[in-house]
């Protein structure tokens, strides 16, 4: 069954599609996917566990009214679920933050884990996703799976110990005809080359850039280096954003982060922007592309979280919608780095590029 329109998961922020078991506390009847609350040890009844969440439970000042209060409710609280919710108030109180924003980052710690071993399987043919499961851990039966989930277009990322396991594993994969395995693809990194003057020629600024930086070195430099957007900056001067090879980032890291111009020496980071849809406020696409756009909802105001479009806000207030959802500290924009839900989004795409170092 799916959740309310107005429901998402206090953590990955999406709605319940009814495929993965959805647990919702029982007093604010907010809620997410097991999955993304690491309570996967609770896949084979969630739907009958009696469960409380951290800012529910630190309503209530001690452990002894907590189970009270639970009791009350119910007409009791299996031992899996009372050790949950202490373990996660414990948690709380230890690290000063609301249980979403733990949640948050454990995932980020399990991510970095586990990004380098992924491989993504898909059918050559149509092919239910449960089916192609069953074959692929027939298969694989001899290799330690540590993890696995679907994809939204039906292929299965499994995650596996070693590089080595991978690889083997890809290679087996192979051998039947019908399945197709892959490596993740992690992304080109982009940087940001600070402060360029204007007199600086923009179309000859890469050919420039790989002269007086000796980068000819790499096989077809001038096609590994674009600019991909710019942005004025103080002094009358530019901010270039990049897109480059690992190989070419990895060279400039070796130059101390700092690239030779015409007019001086010029400083150069990393730049991580996620992708956010102005009409939606959910990351990964654009407004252009917005399904709810399409099917006609009112968008939401990245300033207030109002419902409208935010260029037109004339409001001196900031609410973040995202954080709002969520129950986090919401008195921020929906860009600010103030805001947990913006930072993950940023720590994601850092974990999963290339930078070649």
């Amino acid at each position: 069954m799916g959740s309310p329109v107005d429901e998402l998961c206090l953590v990955c922020h999406e709605r319940d599609d009814g495929k993965v078991k959805w647990l919702k506390c029982l007093k604010c009847k907010l809620g997410g996917h097991i999955t993304c609350m690491r309570m996967t040890g609770l896949k084979s009844n969630a739907s009958e566990v009696n469960w409380v969440c951290d800012p529910c439970a630190l309503v209530i000042k001690s452990e002894v009214h907590l189970r009270e209060e639970i009791n009350v409710m119910t007409d009791g609280v299996t031992l899996a679920v009372e050790e949950a919710v202490s373990a996660q108030l414990g948690q709380v109180e230890k690290d000063g933050m609301n249980w979403a924003e733990v949640v948050s980052r454990c995932r980020k710690r399990k991510r970095t884990q586990k990004n380098k071993n992924l491989l993504i399987i898909k059918a050559k043919g149509s092919k239910k996703a449960v089916d192609m499961k069953k074959e692929v851990e027939e298969l694989l039966s001899d290799v330690q799976i540590m993890d696995s989930k679907f994809t939204n277009k039906g292929n299965i990322v499994i995650n596996l110990e070693s590089e080595e396991k991978r690889n083997a594993a890809q290679n087996k994969l192979h051998e039947v005809g019908n399945l197709i395995a892959s490596n993740g693809k992690r992304w080109d990194p982009k940087i940001m080359v600070c402060n360029v003057a204007r007199n600086e020629d923009k179309e000859s600024l890469i050919e420039e850039i790989i002269v007086r930086n000796n980068l000819e070195s790499i096989d077809g430099v001038m096609n590994k280096m674009k600019i991909v957007s710019e942005r004025p900056a103080a002094g009358g001067t530019v901010h270039y954003v990049l897109k480059c090879d690992p190989e070419v980032r990895a060279r400039i890291h070796g130059m101390n982060d700092k690239l030779k111009l015409k007019w001086g020496v010029h400083q150069v980071y990393d730049r991580y922007f996620p992708l956010l849809c102005y009409h939606c406020l959910k990351f990964g696409h654009k407004s252009d592309s917005c399904q709810c756009k399409v099917k006609g909802h009112a968008p939401h105001c990245y300033k207030c979280a109002g419902q409208h479009e935010g260029r037109s806000c004339q409001s001196d207030v900031r609410k973040c919608f995202n954080c709002a959802a969520s129950k986090c500290q919401s008195e921020h924009s929906v860009s600010s780095l103030s805001c947990p839900i913006f930072t993950s989004e940023v720590n994601r795409i850092r974990l999963n590029t290339n930078h070649g170092f």
